[in-house]
């Protein structure tokens, strides 16, 4: 799978999403953060139904996309492996 970008995070609103966190090779760099956030994910505990793979480095610095993690209204639910 190429680089994916934030505007193909817009893509999953809705959706159930397996983040699997690597060292390497990443799908996207990904930035957790409490405010100003690209997107709004709600952490699950199972992976039923989720609709796609997307392997994550989680960095400090040059993310591509920055997230928050919430517990009502997000714009998509990820599992992390």
């Amino acid at each position: 799978m190429s680089r994916l970008t934030k505007a193909y995070l817009a893509t999953l609103k809705g959706k159930k999403v397996i983040f699997k966190v690597v060292k390497n090779f990443p799908d996207i760099k990904v930035k957790f953060v409490e405010n100003f956030p690209d997107y709004k994910v709600k952490i699950l505990d199972r992976k039923a139904f989720a609709v796609e793979t997307i392997k994550i480095e989680v960095v400090d610095n040059f993310e591509d996309v920055k997230l928050q993690k919430v517990n009502h209204f997000p714009d998509f639910e990820v599992y992390v492996e």
